[in-house]
């Protein structure tokens, strides 16, 4: 079952420069979730539940690089962690949650120094 867990902003859009129009719905299905569980276990087991907080208030936003996919990045101060949650377009035109995982500063820095990534808080 598909359920919605946020949208594609008017900001995530002009920030990132996107050719989107509207403020898409983000999805999240039972495949999306087999995905993150069997490919980050640990790091679903911890942020799986916040994965709607991440997408909603994340604190930096990217555009991988490689596969296009807009990737919401938390940072959790408590743990020093970054939690990146990537979510890309489907055929269908309908945005997926894709995957989630653990994100290192030195991957962040990189973002950031090449443009990828822009603070979004």
């Amino acid at each position: 079952m598909n359920k919605k867990i946020g949208k594609v902003t008017r900001k995530v859009i002009e920030l990132l420069n996107l050719d989107i129009d509207d403020e898409l719905p983000i999805i999240i299905g039972e495949k999306n979730i087999e995905h993150m569980k069997r490919q980050h276990p640990e790091d679903y087991e911890k942020y799986g539940k916040d994965i709607s907080e991440i997408i909603n208030n994340p604190t930096y936003i990217a555009r991988n690089p490689n596969q296009g996919s807009i990737e919401y990045i938390k940072e959790y101060k408590i743990d020093n962690e970054l939690v990146l949650v990537a979510v890309r377009i489907s055929n269908k035109g309908t945005m997926f949650a894709k995957t989630l995982f653990k994100m290192s500063e030195r991957k962040k820095n990189i973002y950031l120094k090449n443009g990828y990534a822009k603070k979004y808080t």
